[in-house]
């Protein structure tokens, strides 16, 4: 980048399972809905585009796991998101299908403080290994409204709006890796749910969640 901070990240179409369709050269507009499957395996969320067609779902990989797995429209498996265990920052890991190995991270996602008033998150590739090194990618938090930028710059990639509680919807710019966009804020929804059990369902969640990371964590 022209002030220095940070170089142009590395995310196009491989970074999912290598599917192209994925980054296209207009902007994507998109919506994810939550469900609320609690203690399901039905779908958690799904994608769908403005035409109302679902483009990715949501789903649990059993009842009281933690993990996340981002499917296409046909159910192919594309990303495991999965929790760091004992993390105060609110982290997650990122992998390539249904893999949880490190060979197969493609990203992990944390919060830059312990406390902070808003949900800010930071974003590093797996090839991004120099802990002094700033984050590929920022997201930004601010009431109802997201940005997520590219590192410590004011380059934007996408952006989403809170439309209802359950509800967000989302405008990815132009060639940029729509799913790896959508992980970003199916994780970001997650995090709200586990952090914040102000009903609930959101509570119900949390303890699901928390159950889920010491199963995959001894597993």
């Amino acid at each position: 980048m022209a002030d220095g901070k940070a170089a142009r990240h590395v995310v196009p179409a491989e970074l999912v399972a290598d599917r192209r369709q994925f980054t296209v050269p207009y902007a994507v507009n998109l919506t994810l809905t939550s469900t609320d499957a609690l203690f399901s395996l039905k779908d958690l969320y799904k994608v769908e585009d403005t035409n109302g067609d679902v483009v990715f779902k949501v789903k649990g990989v059993s009842s009281f796991s933690s993990r996340r797995l981002l499917l296409d429209a046909a159910g192919t498996p594309l990303l495991t998101m999965k929790p760091k265990a004992s993390s105060w920052h609110g982290a997650w890991r990122v992998f390539r299908g249904e893999s949880t190995s490190p060979n197969d991270l493609l990203f992990s996602m944390r919060k830059p403080k312990i406390f902070q008033w808003k949900d800010d998150f930071d974003v590093f590739l797996a090839t991004n290994t120099d802990e002094a090194a700033p984050c590929d990618f920022k997201i930004i938090s601010r009431s109802k409204k997201c940005t997520i930028c590219i590192g410590e710059t004011d380059e934007i990639i996408a952006q989403f709006h809170r439309k209802t509680k359950d509800k967000l919807e989302i405008t990815v710019n132009p060639n940029e890796d729509f799913a790896f966009i959508v992980s970003l804020m199916v994780i970001l929804k997650e995090n709200e749910a586990s952090s914040r059990p102000n009903a609930a369902s959101a509570s119900a969640r949390g303890a699901s969640d928390i159950l889920g990371a010491v199963l995959d964590f001894i597993s």
